[in-house]
């Protein structure tokens, strides 16, 4: 996974200008745990990782367009109130396939958050 196309994520997700912030700070939680799999995955598979983990940064981003409340909460205890151990959340374009390597990857991503951060 090349790391400038992660840093880029933020511009990708951004609906307003404070969006690019936010996202970076999501990105400082998301690199450590692509790295991590990249030690024990294949480059595909950690692409697949890094493709859900960008669906759930832009999700995280629209949800603190809903509510910009949540802007100024820390990303990891936000990211947290719609991740856990069992899944993420729901997206309704995605295929039921889809959606379970998306729930996939946000209880790793949830159990890496809950032991390192």
């Amino acid at each position: 996974m090349n790391p400038k196309e992660i840093d880029s994520w933020p511009s990708t997700w951004k609906i307003c200008h404070e969006d690019i912030e936010y996202g970076k700070k999501i990105i400082k939680l998301m690199k450590p745990f692509i790295e991590a799999l990249s030690d024990t995955f294949s480059p595909r598979t950690v692409k697949r990782y890094a493709d859900n983990l960008w669906l759930l940064g832009g999700f995280a981003i629209e949800l603190i367009n809903r509510d910009k409340k949540n802007r100024h909460g820390e990303p990891c205890f936000f990211l947290t109130t719609f991740i856990d151990s069992f899944d993420g959340p729901l997206i309704h374009d995605l295929s039921e396939e889809e959606q379970r390597s998306f729930d996939s990857t946000c209880r790793k991503f949830y159990k890496y958050l809950v032991e390192n951060i």
